[in-house]
């Protein structure tokens, strides 16, 4: 499949969902991190760089098959532009993961990223509506609003383009 062809519903959903563009600030939600600690979604979003929480389940074969994309995007970026922050949650239920499950999953496949646990209300805070399926990802833009939503797979890739155009089609809201 090529480039275009993956983009285009990518993009198309993002533009029919105009409400979520508009949105204020992400609220702060706690959720709690693979340490046993609360964290605030506010220590990585409105920080200055891109913020793409991916929402994901252990036993999903989608999500399993995304994370090495993810994986690379936030080596690649983390320390400039964009870093991912995973939020598990168990599949097919959308309610809370096991701990050990996911400890064990981020282990196996080297996840560097924070990863928080959370279920399927945390998108309907920040104004995604219900949740639909897994994986789903958020984009924060650097001030922290919210910019888009995607449901499926994503590659470092198509987030690398979504990122870029975001910024031309919106340069005034590409300062932090």
């Amino acid at each position: 499949m090529s480039y275009r062809n993956e983009l285009v519903p990518m993009l198309a959903l993002l533009l029919v969902m105009p409400w979520i563009t508009t949105m204020a600030g992400s609220p702060d939600v706690t959720l709690q991190g693979l340490d046993g600690k609360d964290h605030h979604l506010s220590e990585y979003i409105g920080k200055g760089q891109w913020v793409l929480l991916s929402i994901w389940g252990p036993g999903c074969p989608p999500c399993i098959e995304e994370m090495p994309e993810l994986q690379r995007f936030h080596a690649a970026h983390h320390e400039n532009n964009a870093i991912v922050v995973g939020m598990a949650l168990d599949y097919p239920s959308f309610d809370y993961a096991d701990v050990l499950d996911v400890k064990q999953f981020v282990d196996r496949h080297a996840i560097s990223f924070p990863i928080l646990l959370g279920d399927a209300t945390i998108v309907e805070k920040f104004g995604g509506g219900p949740l639909q399926a897994t994986p789903t990802m958020l984009a924060f833009r650097p001030d922290g609003t919210l910019a888009g939503l995607q449901i499926g797979q994503m590659t470092g890739e198509l987030i690398e383009h979504f990122i870029r155009d975001y910024e031309a089609s919106h340069p005034a809201d590409n300062t932090p």
